[in-house]
């Protein structure tokens, strides 16, 4: 009796230890956790100083609302920010996933205005806009032409800008349009890291004297919570691709004995596209894409079904070989993924 009730426990422990190796391996290999990440939910703060360049955006503009958003903001994972040539200056803050971007927004608005006291007058006057920037993609409308001829990129993206995209802005239940095309425009980046810049004590309003006013585009920063990485530049210039060297020489700060000159500040000095990621090919041809997005709390379907209406309309006074296709529907996607 002694024996088999032993026999019994060793089995039991035996398949309770196969039980438990069984669960380890399926959680790990669980279909869940081979998904990508989510996009992490985010607001987007736009600011316009009219007559500004790059310099005066970075030194009166993006402090104070940068500062007051930074260290106030509640479930705030990093943000982003770009003070441009046209005097305009974007902000975008992540959240943590599980944010209510709602009350994220209240706070965010609210932080706005304490900030606004310290803003230009001619800032405040333009208006600071507070934007959710989770607006799902409704659809993406394509362009392309079906022979080279006269029609290339830059024919179809203007076209599209005079002929179809003001109508997509009318219609109810559209939010914005992001357009892709091949990006021919190229500039220069120079990759700054803050703590190469501590380490020789230098600030990025020293690294930017060194550069002519005309040739700055703009400058992103990247700021961390939560002790992560220190915040980061990339200053972007109008340039040629000779310039390489020109600009890697200029001298930041200089004394009697040396000189220290951006390359030695720069983690990178490249030459490449104004931005990356604009790539468009449709049925093997060269086009554009348009990607919609809805506006909140505004019927999905009633939003497609406009925009493919007016493409049948426009498509009538296309010039001939130019065709549009919709390959992007995200509806379709739900009702497979559904089955």
């Amino acid at each position: 009796m002694f024996k088999k009730l032993l026999k019994w426990l060793v089995s039991a422990t035996v398949i309770y230890t196969i039980s438990i190796i069984l669960v380890s391996c399926a959680g790990m290999a669980s279909p869940g956790q081979q998904l990508p990440h989510m996009a992490l939910p985010s607001i987007q703060v736009r600011a316009l100083y009219p007559g500004a360049d790059v310099r005066m955006v970075l030194g009166s503009v993006t402090p104070p609302l940068k500062d007051s958003i930074f260290h106030n903001v509640e479930n705030m994972d990093y943000m982003t920010y770009t003070a441009s040539s046209d005097g305009s200056l974007i902000i975008t803050v992540y959240f943590k996933p599980g944010t209510d971007l709602d009350l994220a927004a209240v706070n965010i608005s609210n932080l706005v205005s304490v900030a606004s006291g310290q803003l230009p007058a001619q800032v405040v006057q333009s208006g600071i806009t507070v934007l959710r920037k989770n607006e799902p993609i409704v659809m993406a409308v394509n362009l392309y032409s079906e022979n080279t001829g006269p029609y290339d990129q830059a024919f179809l993206a203007n076209y599209a800008a005079t002929n179809i995209v003001p109508g997509i802005q009318r219609v109810p239940g559209v939010s914005h349009l992001i357009t892709f095309d091949e990006n021919k425009d190229s500039l220069m980046r120079i990759w700054l890291n803050k703590e190469h810049m501590a380490a020789l004590n230098l600030t990025l309003k020293e690294v930017l004297a060194t550069i002519p006013d005309d040739k700055l585009e703009a400058v992103t920063g990247i700021l961390y919570k939560n002790g992560k990485r220190t915040s980061d530049y990339i200053i972007k210039c109008k340039s040629e691709h000779t310039q390489l060297v020109e600009y890697g020489n200029m001298i930041v700060r200089s004394n009697a004995d040396t000189a220290l000159r951006l390359k030695d500040v720069a983690a990178k000095v490249e030459f490449g596209p104004y931005t990356y990621g604009n790539f468009s090919r449709i049925n093997g041809k060269t086009g554009i894409s348009i990607v919609v997005t809805q506006a909140a709390d505004l019927n999905y379907n009633e939003v497609q079904m406009a925009v493919k209406k007016l493409m049948e309309t426009a498509s009538m006074n296309f010039p001939a070989g130019i065709k549009h296709l919709i390959l992007y529907n995200p509806k379709d996607s739900v009702y497979i993924s559904g089955e």
